[in-house]
């Protein structure tokens, strides 16, 4: 079967790269080019990142926001790998429909809406409140929301789903026969695993790690809606500078380092996808 040749490959491709161009890179070229300037100043100057390096209430926003990245990732990780190898391996596909609509369901609603409902079942009025209070007999305050814990708590949940569907898709396309076949040499369900799922099914949980951190390092729902932006992090500090002076130049500024840092963060990843499938 003879390759297509290279101008129908690039005729192909070229709406999606001016699209990728009109819709992604020039407004972040825009935003970057714009956190190099200042009032009071002529030309291109470093002055805003300077801001940011010595103010201690941005560099901690940065902290916080990387902080709940890593955390959520982190849990969503643990907790995927499992339900993924059950939905893969454990399950008939006649139970497998129901419990993979159960993941994909969430998806099909708005982000904020389940934050907001979050909200109300975490609140010291909510469902697990006003159960603890007929539970105990007291009055009990959970001190839980409005806190950063409540924030990883309401991004890991989203982590979670996207993660476990990425680790499955991979799962699903290994040959069983190598599973079998680890049956057969006496090997146990933990070196089936490892010597077999783990290698195959990395790529799928590498992007849907980068896609989670991504989504909770630069989220401003959750923190707010979940968190109450006693701690803020990056991404209220930045809504606040809009809100409050209208510093275009230094809400660039933080914009920028928001997409820095998740380039920094990401691309080795994207790498070891690209590695993993070379070696596969």
């Amino acid at each position: 079967m003879s390759r297509p040749p290279v101008a129908n490959l690039w005729h192909g491709i070229l709406p999606a790269l001016v699209l990728m161009a009109g819709f992604f890179l020039l407004p972040i070229l825009y935003t970057l080019g714009l956190s190099l300037t200042a009032e009071g100043t002529s030309g291109l100057t470093l002055a805003n990142y300077r801001t940011f390096a010595a103010e201690a209430t941005l560099t901690d926003a940065l902290l916080r926001s990387l902080i709940l990245a890593l955390s959520v990732v982190t849990i969503a990780t643990l907790l995927a790998w499992p339900m993924a190898w059950y939905l893969a391996f454990c399950v008939t596909e006649r139970r497998r429909v129901p419990l993979l609509f159960v993941l994909v369901a969430p998806f099909w609603t708005s982000f904020t809406i389940r934050a907001f409902s979050w909200q109300m079942v975490l609140a010291d009025s909510g469902i697990v409140g006003a159960g603890l209070r007929n539970l105990i007999g007291s009055d009990v305050s959970l001190g839980f929301l409005y806190s950063l814990p409540a924030s990883i708590f309401g991004l890991t949940l989203f982590g979670i789903m996207l993660i476990t569907l990425m680790i499955y898709s991979s799962m699903v396309t290994i040959d069983r026969r190598l599973i079998e076949a680890n049956a057969v040499l006496g090997g146990s369900s933990w070196t089936a695993f490892r010597e077999v799922v783990l290698p195959l099914a990395l790529p799928g949980w590498i992007i849907g790690t980068a896609l989670t951190f991504i989504v909770a390092f630069g989220d401003y729902a959750v923190p707010t809606l979940l968190g109450g932006g006693l701690q803020p992090v990056l991404a209220q500090v930045m809504l606040s500078v809009l809100k409050g002076t209208y510093d275009l130049p230094m809400a660039a500024t933080l914009a920028s380092v928001l997409v820095i840092v998740i380039l920094l963060c990401v691309a080795p990843l994207l790498l070891l996808v690209r590695g993993t499938r070379l070696q596969s």
